[in-house]
């Protein structure tokens, strides 16, 4: 069962961002705006179900956009769009992350999703980041770090895990085997989880696939470390 919540509307400073076309032609920049000045945003949390005791070990925190009648914006458009100003991303990420971790249900473990390019934005004292500040109490935290589908960006996830994990903060890998993902072998070593994506249930009658996906649990099994395959929504 998915649960909804919806962030308290307060005034926030703006920092005017350029959006290339092809993101205007989806969504416009005075809804944009709208959204974050007004914060229109809410999370959504997935729960994380144990498959032998069916038991809600966690819960997911995904940010969701709303327009001002109340309709959703898709999530990743207005994450791409918000890439084209890294400290307007910043913002909405930091933003986002606090109500996750205010609203988030009080039991079990909680995954929040960390965009490495907002994280990496350069700030005055690394000792005081605005967003380890947030895991200063990392006991029930696991932060996401995304599968790359480029070399530069991969390197981008390596740097963030290694700051997260001098934090101690345990760390999951999402997305894994995705079709617009690449796997790095340094990242499958140092996360705490391994996030399979969804497209994995597509290929269960691909024997490579399956074989493959063998392998990595097997891996993952032998370092001790969890696994969670993503859209399984029903038994």
């Amino acid at each position: 069962m998915k649960r909804d919540k919806i962030a308290p509307r307060k005034m926030i400073t703006i920092i005017i961002m350029t959006v290339s076309q092809s993101n205007l032609a989806m969504l416009t920049v005075d809804v944009l705006l709208d959204t974050i000045e007004n914060q229109r945003l809410g999370t959504e949390y997935q729960p994380l179900v144990n498959v032998a005791s069916l038991e809600t070990v966690g819960h997911e925190a995904l940010a969701r956009f709303y327009r001002r009648d109340g309709g959703a914006l898709p999530p990743q458009q207005v994450f791409d769009a918000l890439h084209h100003s890294p400290f307007t991303l910043f913002q909405v990420e930091l933003l986002a992350k606090r109500f996750q971790i205010a609203a988030a249900p009080r039991e079990g473990l909680l995954f929040l999703n960390v965009d490495p390019d907002a994280f990496m934005q350069p700030v005055s004292d690394e000792r005081r980041h605005p967003m380890l500040a947030l895991f200063e109490s990392p006991q029930r935290l696991v932060v996401e770090i995304i599968e790359n589908s480029s070399v530069q960006e991969a390197h981008l996830s390596q740097k963030l895990a290694g700051i997260l994990e001098a934090h101690g903060v345990r760390l999951a890998l999402d997305d894994i085997g995705g079709p617009e993902s690449m796997l790095s072998l340094t990242l499958l070593g140092e996360v705490d989880y391994f996030k399979f994506d969804r497209s994995w249930l597509g290929r269960r009658g691909d024997p490579a696939g399956m074989r493959l996906l063998k392998a990595l649990l097997g891996y993952a099994r032998e370092l001790g470390k969890q696994c969670v395959l993503e859209g399984v929504e029903t038994e």
